[in-house]
């Protein structure tokens, strides 16, 4: 679902098989003058970065992504940054609107509403999601103070779905097909099923 008044500027970062899921965390070293500049403008102005899906052997920007205001970590020696996304939402973007200014693209688009009704018919596939996630963090953050952290942080729905969707889901277009799905019914039968047919990273 989309709210026409949502209409706003993005900044673009287009990426190789990258999805930015809302209420995940995405690590990035920026190194090209260009997008250093985009994360400055991104924090000076307020205006945020869309990370857009581009398929491997492509120049293709798909147009539903995860958007964020950029945190910047360490600006190093060599004026590389190392930024953090922390995904706010997601935005449909208006492949028309592009433009450039200053080697910065940006496009418009509309912010995706999206639904977190979690029905009573799906509440046991929702668990069975939720179990997993939480033997992954266990398996593979080693830290407990870590894993204490990030578990705590599934608070609901959009973070579990979230974090299943960014973490266990190896295959990057299908990921791209969970970016599309808008309503927790969707999202949770579209992981179930992933889940059934065992093409999810290593459990």
């Amino acid at each position: 679902m989309t709210n026409e008044n949502d209409l706003k500027k993005f900044f673009i970062f287009p990426l190789t098989n990258i999805n930015l899921f809302p209420n995940t965390t995405k690590p990035l070293h920026v190194f090209e003058p260009r997008y250093i500049e985009m994360i400055n403008q991104s924090i000076e102005k307020g205006i945020p970065i869309a990370l857009c899906f581009v398929p491997e052997g492509t120049s293709e920007i798909r147009p539903i992504a995860g958007y964020a205001i950029p945190q910047i970590i360490e600006r190093r020696l060599d004026q590389t940054l190392l930024v953090f996304m922390a995904g706010q939402g997601k935005v449909k973007l208006d492949l028309k609107t592009i433009q450039t200014l200053d080697l910065v693209s940006s496009m418009h688009g509309t912010v995706v509403n999206e639904d977190f009704d979690l029905e009573q018919t799906l509440k046991s596939k929702y668990m069975a999601l939720s179990e997993v996630l939480v033997r992954w963090i266990t398996r593979h953050i080693s830290d407990p103070a870590q894993r204490e952290v990030f578990i705590n942080n599934l608070t609901g729905p959009k973070e579990v779905i979230g974090a299943f969707s960014a973490y266990l889901i190896y295959d990057y277009d299908l990921q791209y097909e969970a970016m599309e799905l808008t309503s927790l019914r969707e999202q949770i039968q579209f992981l179930h099923r992933l889940l059934e047919s065992g093409k999810l990273t290593n459990l």
